[in-house]
């Protein structure tokens, strides 16, 4: 911990990038946890691995780390979703037969910040583009039912200036509102900063507790 910060409350929301209200989207639905299932289909080997994502780089990592392990593999077919960002891929079999199938099995089950990768090893039996599509999707479709859902709130984050007279009730408010994830003050700048993390919903209200316990002085610092 930095001098001039206190943190009210331990827990462990996704950190606002840049100052201000900051909208930090996230899935109302994703996996559980990472997991893989193989099927094997006249003699291919088709091994898919999912897994949540923290970052949407971690995308990116899935699909090299599954590289690393498999690198005799005949293919790694990638989907993934992060918010509106969404990606596939083929990785050389005939297009729209592996990664559009993995994706489908995504965006059907209303899954968001997941990646999925298809490990194919080729068994010497062509399977047609409808096999192939079937292969690929129903290997993610199975992964993704060992790995299960949970479902994720909507959160936003402000961060506010205050005067130093109200942080301590904007603070013992923070402490008494289960809504809030997390909240902290900042001295560091020689003023009171506090920074709350909460869920979406109660965004508006919270505007309305800042108001009034600061009597109108409370300023939501811009975005950007």
């Amino acid at each position: 911990m930095r001098p001039g910060v206190y943190h009210a409350r331990a827990v462990a929301p996704e950190p606002a990038e840049r100052p201000g209200l900051v909208a930090c989207r996230m899935a109302h639905r994703t996996l559980a946890r990472r997991a893989e299932h193989e099927d094997v289909i006249k003699g291919s080997r088709f091994l898919a691995i999912v897994s949540p994502l923290d970052h949407e780089r971690d995308a990116d990592a899935l699909l090299a780390e599954a590289r690393a392990r498999h690198p005799d593999a005949s293919h790694h077919a990638f989907a993934m979703r992060w918010g509106q960002s969404v990606r596939s891929s083929d990785d050389g079999e005939p297009g729209g037969t592996a990664g559009r199938p993995m994706l489908e099995v995504v965006l059907k089950g209303e899954l968001d910040r997941v990646a999925a990768v298809v490990v194919r090893t080729f068994g010497g039996t062509k399977l047609g583009a409808g096999g192939l599509a079937r292969a690929y999707g129903g290997a993610v479709a199975r992964a993704v039912r060992l790995a299960g859902t949970r479902e994720v709130p909507d959160l936003v984050t402000f961060e506010v200036r205050l005067p130093f007279a109200v942080v301590d009730a904007v603070l013992r408010e923070a402490q008494a509102d289960p809504s809030v994830r997390d909240a902290g003050v900042d001295y560091a700048s020689g003023e009171a900063r506090v920074v709350l993390t909460l869920l979406e919903a109660s965004a508006d209200a919270w505007r309305s507790v800042l108001a009034d316990l600061s009597r109108g002085a409370a300023e939501v610092l811009d975005d950007g």
